[in-house]
């Protein structure tokens, strides 16, 4: 109030205040105007190559979980609801002996395996989001897609529907996933936006299966191509053999604990044409994959089970090694004591003749689905009874745990593994 007073009082200090205020902006206005630097014209468009390099990389890790993590989830998914519970009750109907609870049991196995192919269409249209409608029909064009290469060789007629379901058979997974997974990601684009979802959705989804089960067939035969160089290897010679058990252990162990499903993977080769073609070779390979397999999930759950106790054990053991993720992210050198374990367990695995079947092969002991498929493909390939238990207890339980203890313990010892490195949240 008194500086407003004396101000009053004095008109000249207003004038001079007034133009000490005018030169103030106008220097503010000149420092505005000053021309920009060139200096800092070569950063700007060095910038935004960066910008869009960034955007692209996005871009592919965004597409690439889509496709490769979640879709390839909903697929494992789906297989187990129908494929691998399938061949576990089936397995089971096998002990009933020839009653009728058998057949019924042996029939609702052949139907659940059957349906293999909505089971993955669900299952990915479910996991990547899609709508109710979408879900529904999705159930339709996977099973198509499951029969994509019959379909276009014109081989799915009567008839053969009639062997199908008399034998169970689930067809191809690669060719559902295609198929399946062409048609939600288009409908996805309409579904919701107009009032017709209720027709324009399962009939343009079907009408897509068209065109899906002939971009099916590439897919398809690439895994028949991985199918004949494992039955090349396999059938050189016992070195090349053990060679290759060796290299689908650690394969499969692996592709297990990623996050990817090391069962839609191992069902996708091991029921192509060429392994149906030849099914002791892809029994073989199927008992070193289970193997390697097992070794990352005992591995895990025995070498952290000073971090993780009791709960550990259960989860990891017959549950998934995949909860180690973010360990491995932070600390890869956690998993080579398990990569180890899982080439010994193949080696082994293949020495004694083990076999697993499609459903067990990529689960290893998730569920014991592993540990039932290895006794049905053992005992169907005629291996020992003292071959095949000893197999499961070796290669399933004893090398796991032991060889992955020992080296995580030698790891720790040289402080290349610390305590809390596997520790579960």
């Amino acid at each position: 109030m008194e500086d407003e007073k004396v101000a009053a009082s004095n008109p000249e200090s207003i004038a001079e205040a007034k133009e000490k205020d005018d030169k103030d902006v106008l220097g503010a206005e000149e420092n505005v105007e000053e021309p920009v630097q060139t200096d800092a014209q070569p950063e700007e468009s060095a910038a935004l190559p960066s910008t869009k390099k960034e955007k692209v990389v996005a871009g592919i890790k965004k597409y690439a979980k889509r496709y490769f993590i979640d879709a390839f989830t909903g697929m494992a998914q789906g297989l187990f609801c129908t494929l691998i519970a399938g061949t576990i009750l089936g397995q089971i109907a096998s002990w009933c002996g020839d009653n009728f609870f058998a057949y019924l049991l042996k029939t609702i196995a052949n139907i659940a395996k059957i349906l293999m192919g909505a089971g993955i269409g669900v299952g990915i249209a479910h996991k990547l989001g899609a709508k109710p409608l979408v879900i529904f029909t999705a159930a339709v064009t996977g099973l198509i897609g499951a029969w994509a290469m019959q379909i276009t060789d014109g081989a799915f007629t009567s008839d053969y529907f009639a062997v199908i379901f008399t034998k169970g058979l689930p067809g191809n997974p690669i060719g559902a996933y295609i198929v399946a997974l062409l048609t939600v990601e288009i409908a996805g684009l309409y579904a919701g936006k107009t009032k017709l979802d209720i027709v324009l959705i399962p009939l343009g989804m079907m009408l897509l299966c068209l065109a899906g089960v002939y971009i099916a067939w590439p897919f398809i035969k690439l895994i028949d191509l991985i199918a004949k160089v494992l039955v090349l290897a396999i059938e050189a010679g016992e070195a090349v053999k053990i060679i290759v058990g060796i290299f689908v252990a650690v394969v499969m162990g692996v592709l297990l604990t990623m996050p990817t499903s090391s069962a839609a993977i191992w069902v996708s080769i091991a029921t192509s044409s060429v392994a149906l073609a030849h099914p002791d070779v892809f029994a073989i390979a199927g008992g070193a994959a289970v193997a390697g397999c097992a070794a990352h999930m005992v591995g895990f759950a025995v070498a952290s089970f000073r971090e993780n106790k009791w709960s550990g054990l259960v989860s990891q053991g017959i549950g998934t090694s995949m909860l180690q993720i973010p360990n491995i992210m932070k600390r890869p050198i956690i998993m080579v004591p398990e990569i180890i374990a899982s080439a010994v367990a193949g080696l082994v695995a293949v020495l004694l003749g083990l076999r697993c079947n499609a459903s067990g092969g990529g689960m290893g002991t998730s569920g014991l689905v592993g540990v039932f498929g290895t006794i049905d493909a053992s005992m169907a390939a005629g291996l020992e009874t003292w071959k095949l238990v000893l197999g499961i207890i070796l290669c399933l339980f004893i090398i796991p745990a032991g060889v992955s203890l020992g080296f995580s313990e030698l790891f720790r010892k040289f402080n290349l593994i610390k305590f809390g490195d596997q520790k579960l949240d």
